[in-house]
């Protein structure tokens, strides 16, 4: 368990009410917990750890609300390519597969995480040709000490959909208890207790029939653990959606199966009607709104501005490194807030403060971490960052919340605390060897496209 810490002489964006700054602030932690935070200078604490923030910022650490953290072993592979045809060369990764390809990658994706000033991530999982990929996706994301949910999900169906990850609903679900086991064998000896679960129908319905979509709700609400889904990324889903079950959305069609809900985090939603978005409205089910992976894929862009105005929770995502490079959700900030003003043709229609809240607390609620992180105050966990705006590229500071979301860059986090345990400090890694990490990517992905070049054509 983390000790005590004091954060002293930091520029304070708490993210609990808009435009609210404490300079200087203070923050002070105990046993992982945030107990106090003000402005001006902090109480004695004795025997606690102490960080002179500098005249830094000091926030919530990011949420990435969706992404699959091994495809940093496939950065650029394959290059302008549309959603189906991107994703039969992807699923179809799954027949050279092995469970140490998802640990190295995954290892790889959390240290690049950390690096920009992630804390907790949502990894949605797809493809388990083996019984242990989830495992040794789930051990890389321990050994990083990041925050984080895992997502492990299923198919049963679908015409670019190998056969060695199609999954019964059974079988899939002894896998997940697995899992669901082992994390509570762990947490006995964990008191941080930092990994939760959720499951869910990866892309319905274009790889899950209408019996898998019923099993999987009634499988969630009986282990109590949350949804994640790709839904309506694509015009040809929907198109799908028409045709094979006369449904004008993919989240009309969800609600039949009861899969839309309060534990629910739907990735992507591009294309939906206005009665969708009062769906989600209505039920309680939070996006992740992943802007640079749909405009590599060419998706489209998506209603956020529509979905905020109705009341959806909306966090932020990266995606995977295959459909996006990378995983730096700064970058992501950006990217959100421009294509917003672009697409609406109106430089006001979304506004910084409300960026930097989805790419914070919008992502602890949508994960069903709303009360343990996403803000800087007192009771939550200190998932922290420091980033350091003293590079040209931010000065001189006019505006502090325009800055952090539209000049500050990953690359200005200094340090970084999960449960109060700093992770990152002036740059370096503490708990991971950051040269063997990305040796070992390296190798695992130069094996991995070995096996994916030598597969039989066709």
């Amino acid at each position: 368990m983390s000790g005590d810490v004091v954060v002293s002489n930091a520029v304070i964006i708490p993210i609990t009410e808009r435009g609210r700054i404490l300079q200087p602030g203070y923050v002070t932690v105990k046993d992982g917990v945030i107990t106090g935070v003000g402005q001006g200078s902090p109480p004695q604490v004795g025997n606690a750890c102490s960080i002179d923030a500098g005249g830094r910022v000091l926030m919530p650490g990011l949420v990435n609300a969706h992404t699959h953290l091994y495809q940093v072993l496939l950065r650029a592979v394959w290059e302008d390519l549309p959603l189906f045809p991107w994703l039969k060369r992807i699923y179809g990764v799954a027949e050279v597969l092995r469970p140490s390809h998802l640990y190295a990658g995954s290892l790889l994706g959390c240290l690049e995480a950390i690096k920009g000033g992630v804390t907790t991530v949502c990894e949605h999982n797809f493809l388990n040709p083996h019984a242990d990929c989830a495992s040794e996706s789930v051990r890389a994301i321990r050994e990083s000490r990041l925050r984080a949910v895992f997502a492990r999900t299923i198919m049963d169906a679908g015409e670019v959909v190998p056969h060695c990850v199609r999954e019964k609903p059974d079988q899939a679900f002894r896998l997940i208890e697995r899992l669901l086991a082992e994390q509570r064998n762990i947490s006995e000896d964990d008191a941080e207790n930092r990994i939760s679960f959720m499951t869910g129908p990866n892309t319905p319905p274009i790889n899950t029939t209408p019996e898998l979509l019923k099993e999987i709700r009634d499988f969630a609400n009986r282990n109590s653990i949350g949804i994640s889904a790709h839904v309506a990324e694509s015009s040809s889903v929907v198109e799908f959606v028409r045709q094979q079950h006369g449904r004008t959305g993919v989240v009309e069609y969800l609600q039949e199966f009861g899969i839309p809900g309060a534990d629910a985090v739907f990735a992507h939603c591009v294309h939906l009607s206005e009665g969708e978005i009062q769906i989600l409205n209505s039920t309680g089910t939070s996006v992740s709104h992943n802007p640079v992976s749909n405009m590599m894929l060419g998706d489209g862009i998506a209603p956020v501005v529509e979905m905020l105005r109705a009341g959806v929770n909306v966090a932020l995502g990266t995606d995977g490194a295959a459909s996006n490079h990378s995983q730096d959700l700064f970058e992501t900030m950006k990217v959100a807030s421009l294509l917003q003003k672009v697409h609406h043709r109106d430089p006001g229609v979304i506004d910084p403060y409300t960026v930097l809240r989805m790419a914070t607390f919008g992502g602890a609620q949508a994960l069903g971490l709303g009360e343990v992180c996403g803000t800087v105050e007192v009771g939550k966990k200190a998932d922290l960052i420091l980033v350091d705006l003293e590079s040209a590229h931010s000065q001189p500071i006019n505006d502090l919340f325009s800055q952090m979301v539209h000049c500050a860059k990953s690359g200005d986090v200094s340090t970084v605390m999960v449960n109060g345990r700093v992770l990152m400090e002036d740059r370096n890694a503490l708990f991971l060897d950051e040269p063997q990490v990305i040796r070992s990517a390296q190798e695992a992905g130069r094996e991995l496209m070995r096996r994916i070049e030598s597969r039989p054509s066709g």
